[in-house]
């Protein structure tokens, strides 16, 4: 059996003296690894490609040809927070996401943010994708409306055991235990700064370890940690 479709890569490491095993995300298969034989160009984390997998049946190793479509280290590779991006970002996916378990809007949210690593907005675009991660993996927030109220307006807190919105009216008396809201993950029109997003991934990365504790007992990537140490400066200065 086969197919080919375009994916993106989220590991690859030697296996023989030129061939490589390699793991690929794709929007109608999912996550899936294959042999790569005569590996001798680069294949690099997030390369998005043109991949063709054969294999005698979907459970066995299989063999993957790869043709690179775009590598975004060829823009980011002198930028470290986006190269932490790129890192932390395949390392959650590789690590995280089941075996041939299909994710198609999360892929396209990933190749979509691997495509415009190079504009200004990424890391905004890196913490919607984690949002968008832990909802794909059954850890999702509810920002759509206050827990204790119901209402849907003054949304200022995520509550750090439930990962459900509270307005400034509930959550004003526990707002020492509480998430800052950034505006951003409940509205399009807010521009988020870069505070804003080191508010958000420290809301996503709580619920990121409570995840990964459960499944392996794993900590989160360095790579990650470089990337919020890259913002923790902004996100001080603004909610100390």
């Amino acid at each position: 059996m086969q197919w080919q479709e375009s994916g993106v890569v989220l590991s690859s490491k030697s296996f023989a003296e030129d061939a490589k095993i390699v793991t690929i995300f794709n929007k109608t298969v999912g996550k899936t690894s294959g042999l790569v034989k005569g590996a001798k160009s680069s294949i690099q984390l997030g390369d998005v490609c043109e991949a063709l997998w054969r294999g005698r049946t979907a459970e066995q190793l299989g063999t993957f040809k790869i043709e690179t479509v775009f590598s975004p280290f060829t823009r980011a590779f002198n930028d470290p927070l986006r190269v932490s991006a790129i890192e932390s970002l395949c390392f959650l996916c590789a690590k995280g996401l089941p075996e041939k378990a299909p994710h198609p809007s999360l892929f396209d949210r990933i190749k979509t943010l691997l495509l415009s690593i190079s504009d200004a907005n990424f890391a905004a675009k890196y913490a919607l994708f984690e949002v968008k991660f832990l909802a794909e993996v059954g850890y999702g927030l509810d920002l759509s409306k206050c827990a204790v109220t119901g209402k849907t307006d003054n949304l200022i807190y995520v509550s750090p055991r439930t990962g459900c919105a509270a307005c400034g009216e509930a959550g004003e008396k526990y707002k020492d235990r509480l998430f800052a809201l950034p505006q951003f993950l409940i509205s399009k029109n807010d521009t988020p700064t870069d505070c804003d997003v080191f508010c958000s991934l420290q809301i996503t990365g709580h619920f990121l370890k409570a995840y990964f504790c459960a499944i392996n007992g794993g900590k989160l990537p360095l790579s990650r940690e470089r990337l919020t140490t890259e913002l923790s400066g902004f996100g001080k200065a603004r909610y100390g």
